[in-house]
């Protein structure tokens, strides 16, 4: 089992934690860091990590790689290591599986599931992300169809090759047919419509599920309610959740002090044994519209709060985005 990161000398403590977290509950699994350049230090504190944990570590230098990424002016989103990824089969001279995670996020069980998959032919599987229509329409992703998030991928790296998955987003990287502001997973989510095999909300689940009901987020994600799993798969994963995934600031993410979320002691208690205990009390305050959310969910019915949050989602995409 190879889990796969990537990071520059900012994530080096966030990556640690969740690898520590997976090896938790995956012992003996090996873990592959992409760097951009990373110093030797950060290389190190997540070399360490991971062999204490009775990991194997694997180090891969992409800087070369998304240099010229640089160079071509790219949408760097939160750093341009996010784009590590598109390399893996390059840097991986071998077959089968690989799980790329993004550094924001805490494994909490055996991902034997997950890897087993039926990936249905296709070169990698992706989860939900919580997306409106209004910005599937700015980055020129029809409506109807879903809007993943690429901070948990699946890839089946032969088929990866064999679908020239890379070369492709090179080509989108070159030519682009839209806006990109987040990033890489806007040209995934562009350049593969129906390549991609959709993950149960389990494997990526996102802080906005701890908040919205099925019927909430299926208003969110866009005309028709698109989502391709059903409400017991929902209700499933709200219950038993395998990888957290803390992406934007919904609740806060756990590392920050002012954080409500509901997994913040779990993170605590990771970043305890991985010896980063400080990386788990970084402060920062909570940005106000999120607290205004947090506190309309305490107050709120949830069919009252889902219309409301829709609308706090609605504005925010029209005022950024112009649509």
């Amino acid at each position: 089992m190879t889990i796969a990161y990537a990071c520059d000398r900012n994530y080096a403590s966030l990556t640690a934690v969740s690898a520590v977290s997976a090896l938790r509950h995956n012992p003996g699994a090996r873990i592959l860091l992409l760097g951009y350049n990373l110093e030797n230090e950060a290389q190190e504190l997540v070399r360490s990590r991971v062999e204490k944990a009775g990991g194997e570590f694997l180090y891969k230098d992409v800087s070369p790689a998304i240099g010229k990424l640089v160079e071509q002016g790219v949408c760097p989103y939160t750093s341009y290591a996010a784009y590590a990824r598109i390399f893996i089969p390059e840097v991986l001279a071998e077959e089968g599986r690989i799980l790329y995670l993004d550094c924001d996020t805490l494994v909490d069980g055996s991902l034997e599931e997950l890897f087993a998959v039926d990936l249905q032919g296709k070169p990698f599987a992706l989860g939900y992300d919580c997306v409106l229509h209004h910005y599937k329409r700015h980055v020129r992703h029809p409506a109807e169809l879903p809007y993943f998030n690429s901070g948990v991928m699946l890839i089946d790296l032969e088929a990866w090759r064999s679908h020239r998955c890379t070369e492709r987003i090179h080509d989108e990287l070159a030519h682009p047919s839209g806006p990109n502001p987040l990033g890489d997973q806007d040209i995934i989510v562009r350049v593969f419509p129906q390549e991609t095999r959709p993950l149960d909300p389990k494997w990526n689940f996102l802080s906005q599920f701890f908040l919205l009901s099925y019927k909430g987020l299926r208003r969110i994600v866009g005309e028709g309610g698109n989502l391709l799993f059903s409400s017991e798969a929902y209700g499933e994963a709200r219950q038993h959740p395998i990888i957290y995934h803390f992406s934007g600031h919904t609740l806060g993410r756990p590392w920050f002090t002012s954080s409500r979320h509901p997994m913040r002691k779990l993170y605590q208690s990771v970043a305890q044994s991985a010896d980063l205990a400080s990386a788990a009390e970084q402060t920062r305050p909570m940005p106000f519209e999120y607290k205004v959310q947090y506190w309309l969910y305490r107050v709120l019915p949830q069919r009252l709060f889902d219309a409301v949050c829709w609308l706090m989602y609605r504005t925010h995409i029209k005022l950024t985005y112009k649509v």
